[in-house]
């Protein structure tokens, strides 16, 4: 019997999807211009997918989940999908969000199922209520221990692939399209139709906003622009799902730019793990769960919803945390203090040597004279304490007066040492014994000094 179907219409036009965009387009020219029009619509007027019933173990869930062998359990995800339930579940092939959680827990709450299988041959649908549903089942594997895996069997488009992401494996078949993960909303303005029906609307309404983006006026940019940021936060937010879950660097998801991908080709951007028939994925399933482990958790299923919720942490774990927290945040410091003051040492001495190659070459003539003899008598200065350990006599005074280089005064030290008792080479530079001679010595120092010259002869 046909109905009208506000309700469809309220999920079509103005609200954000999560939809392939030629499902959307389909679902729109099929009923849209109805429901403008003010028509009934009959349920076979929506496109609906066939639901093929498989042959399980008889044991069934709910939305249609069953027990495949080996403890392996199928859920479908079938159909243009939808935040709640209603009569168009059953009737227009619609999904909803709440029953595939209820779905979920029911199959991991069962004792005798090992794994989960998603098989999902759906366009997409809403936005809201996706993201939960699919960090959802992935926190029950995670709480439970058992595996979830998903095949694309064959369409796994935009809200139907966030679903099928929560899989820690994905398989797609030959001809199978995954992708589209993107946002649109659509809006419908009928402003000109209500000229030529002779009909003007009218809202009397409090808050600026709140009329904004009705269909029986020009879409304004401000309701434009709230539309789009809406529209882009919700892809945005696809993307992280699809990262976080596939493990795919956000910047390559977002440059698929919501484009489909069939096959190996989904394979080899990363939006699957391997390509095969379904019952090949359940045989390879069942394999994989034999080497794992099986959890079967002996708690209601009240209990298991609430053990996937965010743990509360009690007043000695937050401290704990925190005192964790605070000790690489101090060694962070400390790191980052070091290499500062490294960094700062070394920029110090650049710009000294900056400075100092920048003074010489703005100094005068003069100042570079000052400073040139300035070097030349601190360094004949640090000839003498050198030229005391040599044992010689190093007559500064005289050196400085003569002018003579740092280097010359040097060679004259050394020669100096070299010669011993010999004759005095320069009188800048003499043997300490032979210039202790040319003191006034005393009769005693005249008789060995004499005795020491006899021996010499």
């Amino acid at each position: 019997m046909p109905r009208d179907l506000p309700l469809v219409a309220s999920l079509l036009f103005d609200t954000p999807l999560l939809i392939h965009r030629g499902k959307a387009n389909t679902i729109l020219t099929a009923i849209g211009p109805r429901i403008l029009d003010g028509l009934a619509v009959s349920v076979s007027d929506i496109p609906r997918p066939e639901r093929e019933a498989r042959a399980g173990t008889g044991r069934a869930f709910r939305n249609g989940g069953y027990m495949a062998d080996n403890g392996i359990a199928v859920l479908p995800v079938l159909g243009t999908l939808i935040r709640r339930g209603s009569w168009l579940d059953s009737e227009s092939g619609l999904t909803s969000y709440s029953a595939l959680s209820d779905a979920v827990t029911e199959i991991m709450y069962d004792p005798a199922v090992r794994g989960l299988m998603l098989e999902v041959d759906s366009p997409g649908g809403e936005a809201n209520g996706c993201f939960d549903l699919a960090r959802f089942i992935r926190s029950a594997s995670e709480a439970t221990g058992k595996p979830v895996w998903g095949h694309a069997n064959e369409v796994a488009a935009s809200a139907g692939y966030g679903i099928l992401s929560s899989a820690a494996q994905i398989w797609a078949t030959t001809t199978s399209e995954l992708g589209s993960i993107g946002c649109l909303a659509a809006h419908v303005d009928v402003s000109e139709a209500d000229k030529m029906a002779g009909v003007r609307w009218t809202y009397i309404f409090y808050g600026d906003e709140k009329a904004d983006g009705n269909m029986h006026e020009p879409l304004s940019n401000r309701a434009r622009d709230a539309v789009q940021a809406d529209v882009d936060a919700l892809g945005e937010m696809f993307v992280q799902l699809v990262s976080q879950h596939r493990g795919i660097d956000a910047a390559a998801i977002r440059a698929t730019n919501a484009r489909m991908y069939r096959g190996v080709e989904a394979v080899e951007s990363g939006l699957a793990d391997m390509s095969g028939t379904f019952d090949e994925a359940l045989e390879a399933f069942a394999a994989s769960v034999d080497e794992l482990q099986t959890v079967s958790p002996q708690t209601s299923k009240s209990k298991l919803k609430v053990g996937l919720m965010p743990k509360l942490l009690s007043a000695a774990e937050i401290a704990a945390a925190a005192e964790v927290v605070r000790v690489q945040a101090e060694a962070d410091a400390a790191a980052v203090t070091a290499a500062a003051t490294e960094a700062a040492r070394v920029q110090a001495e650049a710009d000294a040597e900056a400075a100092r190659v920048a003074a010489e070459a703005n100094a005068t003539d003069a100042e570079r004279a000052t400073t040139a003899e300035r070097t030349r008598c601190e360094g004949l200065a640090a000839i003498t304490a050198q030229a005391d350990r040599l044992g010689v006599t190093f007559n500064v005074s005289e050196a400085i007066s003569k002018g003579m280089s740092v280097a010359d005064a040097r060679s004259k030290v050394l020669d100096a040492a070299a010669a011993g008792d010999a004759a005095p080479i320069s009188a800048i530079a003499v043997p300490k014994a032979k210039a202790e001679t040319t003191k006034v010595l005393d009769e005693g120092a005249k008789v060995s000094a004499w005795k020491k010259a006899m021996k010499r002869r």
